[in-house]
Parts: C-alpha cells; sequence; structure tokens
C-alpha cells in the first residue's frame, strides 16, 4: 500500500491514492475491457448521444500523459502550477489514473471511461511524490476557473480547513463549475478538505459488492462509486489496477458530464443553481446503502444511472 503525504505549515495534503498488482486480465493493446465500475454505475446508458456539447473537465493532481494510446485528442489544456516554465510529465501516474476513468477512448483497445467524449484539462499540482502546496492548489483553481470548466476534479485533499482554498473553492462554485472531491482514505477518520465543504461533492469508495471500502473515511459523505480494484490507465501506454477513493471521485465527475452533456434532457436550467440540480439527480439515481437515508458512510448511496 501506498499513501503519499507531506506537511504544508501544518496542512496534510494526499493523493488519496492505493496500489495494487498490476492488470494481468487480458491484452489491452490487442482488445478493449470495460471496468466493472462503468458496468456497475450503468454509464452506457448515457452514451446514446455522442455529438451533444463537450463538457470541459479540470483535473487537478500529477498531471496527465496526454500520449497515452487511450487520450489521444481528449487533452485541450494544460497549466503547471507547480512550475510554469516546465512542460507536464506525469511521474507519479495519477493523474492520468484519474483522467482514464473518466475519458478512456472507446477505441477498440485498452479501456473504456465513464464519459469518453469530453475534453480535459491537465492542471499539474502535485510532484512526483504525491506532494504539493495549497498554494499551488489555488493557483490551478484559478487556472480551471479562468478557462470556463465545466467541473473541477480533485482526487486527493488536506486534512485540515484552509481559508484561501475554500475561498478559491467558493469562487469556482459561485461561477457555475462542479466541484467533485475524495472523501480520503483515512481509515475511518474525518473526511478531507475540500470535499468537507458543502457545496463540494464528497465521495467515498465502495467495493464490487457494494460494501464500503476499508480505507474510506466517514462524515460528509455525499455519494459513493466503484474505488476498489479499479483498471486503470498508467504513464506509458500501460495499465494497472489500483484502489482508493481517488478513483472513486472520477466516476462521480464522469457521471456529473453525462448530465451536464444533456442539459434539456434533464430539465437543467442555466438560471438556477447547478450544484443543486446536478445533486437531486444523482441523489435520485442513488442506491441506498448501510442505514436508511444518507449517512456517514455511504452518503447518499451509490450511483447507478438510470
Amino acid at each position: 500500500m501506498f499513501l503519499s503525504i507531506v506537511i504544508i505549515g501544518c496542512i496534510f495534503v494526499s493523493s488519496s491514492f492505493i496500489f495494487k498488482d498490476k492488470l494481468q486480465q487480458k491484452n489491452l493493446n490487442l482488445d478493449q475491457l470495460t471496468p466493472w465500475g462503468v458496468h456497475k454505475i450503468n454509464a452506457s446508458v448515457l452514451w446514446t448521444e455522442l455529438n451533444k456539447e463537450k463538457i470541459k473537465i479540470a483535473i487537478l493532481d500529477s498531471g496527465i500523459d496526454k500520449n497515452h494510446k487511450d487520450l489521444k485528442g481528449v487533452i485541450q489544456g494544460e497549466f503547471n502550477a507547480i512550475n510554469l516554465n516546465e512542460p507536464i510529465i506525469d511521474e507519479l501516474g495519477h493523474g492520468t489514473a484519474v483522467a482514464g476513468v473518466i475519458a478512456a477512448q472507446n477505441n477498440n483497445i485498452g479501456l473504456i471511461g465513464v464519459s469518453p467524449d469530453v475534453y480535459l484539462y491537465s492542471v499539474k499540482v502535485l510532484d512526483r511524490d504525491g506532494n504539493g502546496s495549497v498554494e499551488d492548489f489555488v493557483k490551478g483553481i484559478e487556472w480551471s476557473i479562468n478557462n470556463d470548466v465545466n467541473i473541477i476534479n480533485l482526487s486527493f485533499g488536506i486534512s485540515k480547513d484552509n481559508f484561501l482554498l475554500e475561498a478559491a473553492i467558493n469562487k469556482a462554485i459561485s461561477k457555475g463549475i462542479i466541484v467533485v472531491a475524495s472523501s480520503g482514505n483515512t481509515y475511518g477518520g474525518e473526511v478531507e478538505y475540500p470535499a468537507a465543504y458543502p457545496k463540494v461533492i464528497s465521495v467515498t469508495a465502495t467495493e464490487k459488492d457494494n460494501d464500503n471500502a476499508s480505507f474510506t473515511s466517514k462524515g460528509k459523505i455525499d455519494f459513493s462509486a466503484p474505488g476498489v480494484d479499479i483498471p486503470i490507465l498508467a504513464p506509458n501506454d500501460k495499465y494497472s489496477i489500483n484502489s482508493g477513493t481517488s478513483l472513486a471521485t472520477p466516476y462521480i465527475t464522469g457521471i456529473v458530464s453525462l448530465i451536464l452533456r444533456d442539459k434539456e434532457k434533464f430539465n437543467i436550467s442555466s438560471n438556477e443553481d447547478i450544484h443543486s440540480q446536478v445533486y437531486d439527480i444523482l441523489q435520485s439515481w442513488s442506491k441506498d446503502l448501510g442505514k436508511k437515508g444518507k449517512d456517514e458512510i455511504y452518503g447518499e448511496g451509490l450511483v447507478i444511472i438510470k
């Protein structure tokens, strides 16, 4: 198990990522695998019309391998918040994994993502060890706002509240951006920030049998999604299997993008609070798990598209 943590002042930043054995199921250079989680959430129900609006998703992470054969043409913009003058290289592999869960292409090889018809924006805020600063985190959010993204995916968090981070998150939400964040791998500890903020969609991880994963946090949980033994993309055209709330998070991000792609179908009004409208749809699709109603372990439940 690997969980990257760094202390920045008195702030902990973690990648919410747990590494496991490499993928051995089939030759993904010759064939395509639909991950079990994509089946579980019924993602293909909303794949029927691929000519809708291209939803723009900013992935704040360790960068994305834009040359991966399963992500060709998907990355539409990049920003290195750590070093503005350096190209983005995903040395950790975390951002590439998150990107693949969302948008791995339906190209007859490799994997297929939850929403394989989106634009991704690679925002590097974590280094090769999964470390980063709150300042770079905020710069990445500001860049995403300025580039008019629809969704921000945050598959990592900090253990303590930070007023600069909260202000940046609230600014993004006020601009109509949906913010989706991992609740953290704290093994029953508190939900991390920014997932703990009121209008951030907080995501926890479930196993194939819908049980809550052992490493998850408790508290302000909004929704559950597949997060154990998840097939993922790895840099340099490779594949692996990993677990973590960071991998459950892009499942919800992918579902949100499918909703936003067809606002008319889902009666989403641009004149109303986008967060609340999207939340209500996710809630209506949630399979209640654990205690009846929303709880601190599963939130509203496991989101399954209907």
